[in-house]
């Protein structure tokens, strides 16, 4: 397949867009949204400028390009910037050798959208990027749009070399499900504390909750990949109550960095799952689970009551699986994740913002602020925003009791594909958007909601970058993460964790790479 490149050009009238709403079968339902903020004024931009921009940030690259005339967020941003917009956008997989095509003839793109941290700094150490620090403070919604942590990432020796891209999403993924039925008959509360959760994951293992005389139930399951890493299928979870994490969590505090896997505290994490697993409660085909699916099975079989899964896990789709799988619809809940002994309550960490717009160093200012103006107004004009998250008004959403009623859900298979160019605009979209999702089941939004509170900030340790000499980093990493699944499964006793912490000093060199993370801290000004 050809890369696809579409060619904007701004009309005097919108000349087609007839057609479109005539065939939407109501004028008014298609037409974007009037905005009345500054950036939209007509005398804003007196005059027109061409904005060339490499977008691989849309969440489709395959879906087909529409007409101009039936491109409503296209002609959004045009008359909104009084600009032509030429937009690229790379086929899937050939991005990054289709920018370096073009780097390399002079042509470089106006604005561009890269999707990690490490493409941001060696363009711009190449000479292709704007430094964009003297100019942010014109745009001040723009900056409160993203946190701290996200700005952080997108900051490059002293300079903010980028935009923040579009949010991850978090909150949804790694929610804490109990089986409330089980709760309810076994005459126990929701717990609170790991203690608390123990002993229901006990009574859960212990006092045959769904009641058919068997000792077939536990309290709880997790896995690992099928690299042995912990991350993101329970465990992890679970370490969070003591505030830390595997591999390669490392905050700074007082001045220091802090790494979480070998923190005190994790020896505490370890010996609470290892509790867990002396006590049996934690179902032994745990060491099989190493793919999201296999987890599933195990949910909509309904012997387990207590799991880390996806809050869509709730959505109709799903409980028809459990059905089918498991006889029956169990009372599945979100909960809280528990509060520890030190006062962590957190279900997951913020994923660290990699993706980013930067802008080249061939532009000059007014091209800078025109463009950066339109980053403003996409991301933070509240009239205008539901056309970049949701679709077109009239198909994809409409304003139902007074409020945004996105109809994604709703739509049909041929109107879902028809429309699937849509996602080459969706990048502002909030991370916290249950409305974005569509969820089927108002149980899957109010988890959805309630978990934002329990996402963590994003830790400093993400901004590192691997060191070239260090020869031993992917050594020292597979045996953290294995001697972490011995010391938690009892294959290897607590006992012995003064012994592991040598280890990595002597034979894996953990000092070399202490040494390279506070290089690089210092570097970011997060150390002194």
């Amino acid at each position: 397949m050809e890369r696809k490149k579409i060619t904007f050009t701004v009309l005097a009238a919108v000349v087609g867009l007839g057609t479109l709403l005539s065939a939407c079968g109501n004028q008014e339902e298609v037409k974007p949204a009037a905005s009345s903020s500054p950036q939209t004024e007509a005398n804003k931009f007196a005059t027109k400028m061409k904005i060339s921009m490499f977008n691989q940030g849309t969440f489709n690259a395959a879906a087909p390009i529409p007409p101009r005339e039936e491109d409503i967020q296209r002609q959004m941003l045009e008359k909104a910037m009084n600009i032509d917009l030429d937009m690229t956008i790379p086929q899937a997989g050939q991005a990054t050798t289709k920018l370096n095509t073009l780097i390399a003839g002079g042509d470089i793109p106006d604005l561009l959208f890269l999707k990690s941290r490490s493409d941001l700094a060696q363009y711009y150490d190449q000479g292709v990027l704007a430094d964009l620090t003297p100019y942010l403070d014109q745009f001040p919604e723009l900056k409160k749009r993203f946190a701290k942590d996200s700005w952080e990432a997108t900051s490059y020796l002293g300079k903010t070399i980028g935009v923040p891209g579009y949010d991850n999403v978090n909150g949804i993924s790694r929610s804490y499900f109990i089986r409330n039925d089980w709760l309810k008959k076994l005459g126990m509360k929701v717990p609170t504390t790991p203690d608390e959760l123990f002993e229901v994951m006990k009574a859960f293992t212990e006092k045959d909750p769904d009641g058919n005389g068997k000792n077939d139930t536990y309290g709880f399951i997790g896995g690992m990949n099928k690299e042995g890493n912990l991350q993101t299928y329970g465990f992890d979870s679970l370490m969070w109550m003591f505030g830390v994490n595997p591999p390669s969590a490392i905050d700074v505090k007082d001045n220091k960095p802090v790494y979480l896997f070998i923190d005190p505290k994790m020896k505490e994490a370890l010996g609470y799952i290892n509790k867990m697993m002396t006590a049996k409660v934690v179902d032994p085909d745990w060491v099989t689970m190493n793919t999201p699916d296999l987890l599933d099975q195990k949910l909509f079989k309904g012997k387990v009551g207590f799991m880390i899964r996806d809050a869509r896990r709730l959505e109709p789709d799903y409980q028809q699986k459990m059905k089918e799988i498991g006889g029956e619809v169990p009372e599945w809940i979100v909960i809280p994740p528990m509060k520890g002994p030190y006062g962590d309550q957190i279900v997951e960490r913020k994923s660290f913002q990699g993706n980013s717009w930067a802008i080249s160093k061939k532009a000059d200012k007014d091209k800078i602020i025109r463009i950066l103006s339109m980053l403003e107004y996409m991301f933070t004009d509240k009239e205008a925003y539901p056309n970049f998250a949701y679709g077109i008004k009239g198909i994809h959403w409409d304003v139902v009791d007074g409020k945004i009623k996105n109809k994604n859900s709703e739509l049909s298979k041929e109107v879902k594909e028809k429309y699937l160019w849509v996602d080459h605009y969706r990048m502002p979209r909030r991370g916290d958007d249950a409305e974005y999702f569509s969820f089927q089941n108002p149980k899957t939004a109010e988890a959805f909601t309630n978990n934002q509170q329990y996402v963590g900030l994003t830790l400093p340790g993400n901004l590192l970058t691997a060191d070239p000499s260090d020869t031993l980093a992917a050594d020292r990493t597979r045996f953290i993460n294995e001697s972490l699944v011995k010391f938690m499964s009892g294959k290897d006793p607590l006992t012995n964790w003064d012994t592991f912490l040598k280890t990595l000093d002597t034979k894996f060199d953990m000092q070399k790479y202490k040494d390279t993370a506070v290089k690089q801290f210092k570097e970011a000004g997060l150390i002194k």
